[in-house]
């Protein structure tokens, strides 16, 4: 096999676990976990509640550091250096929503206007066609985040992650406050998409055809 060959084939994974094991409060969550996401896959991880899963996605973002092994994003070790290179690669979705404390579109402007996002056409004509397409009223705009209910609020973390379009998405249980119409919806949106997906979900739901379905990570 040509080394050109073997090159392109190590482009094909966005997402790369190599031998990582990791220790959180005395309980071994990984332990030479290995794994290899191609480009535009799929992956759904429904492994028991305290396994690691949303632990798995930080590691990714680099919010933890494995005790051991190494972690690779589109050709790039996840380490201090490379991080903001990385995460602008990446539309995030935490469990919860972490939204800013402010007005909606106060909270939305801002984040579009940090430096990793500037290349992203933003506009109140976009931001409000969206809150349409996702059933959301157009006075929420003026709501505080921290008034708005569970359901708006992953709703709108769902607006920010569409209107980045970033490649790579992580997902942290993001249809657990919706109602199964809305639900169904935003499944569709993502297996059909050409982005590559690590979703983290109980829901069976979510085990789709074109996913990959991972219940264990020991």
């Amino acid at each position: 096999m040509s080394g050109f060959f073997v090159f392109k084939l190590y482009l094909f994974f966005m997402i790369r676990f190599k031998n990582v094991s990791l220790e959180l409060g005395n309980k071994q969550l990984l332990k030479d976990f290995n794994l290899k996401v191609h480009r535009g896959e799929k992956i759904v991880f429904s492994a028991p509640s305290g396994s690691g899963k949303s632990t798995l996605l930080k590691l990714i973002l680099g919010f933890i550091d494995p005790d051991d092994g190494k972690i690779i994003v589109k050709e790039k070790e996840v380490k201090p250096g490379n991080l903001k290179s990385i995460r602008s690669h990446i539309g995030y979705l935490s469990q919860g929503i972490d939204l800013p404390n402010g007005k909606v579109r106060d909270v939305f402007q801002e984040i579009f206007s940090y430096s990793a996002n500037k290349s992203v056409q933003f506009s109140d004509n976009k931001l409000i066609e969206k809150l349409k397409e996702l059933s959301l009223e157009k006075n929420i705009l003026q709501k505080n985040t921290s008034e708005i209910s569970g359901g708006e609020r992953q709703r709108l973390g769902w607006a920010l992650v569409m209107l980045l379009d970033r490649g790579i998405l992580l997902l942290d249980e993001p249809t657990s406050a919706l109602d199964e119409k809305t639900k169904k919806f935003f499944i569709n949106y993502t297996l059909n998409s050409k982005k590559t997906v690590i979703c983290v979900s109980h829901d069976p739901e979510w085990r789709v055809s074109g996913a990959k379905v991972i219940s264990s990570l020991i």
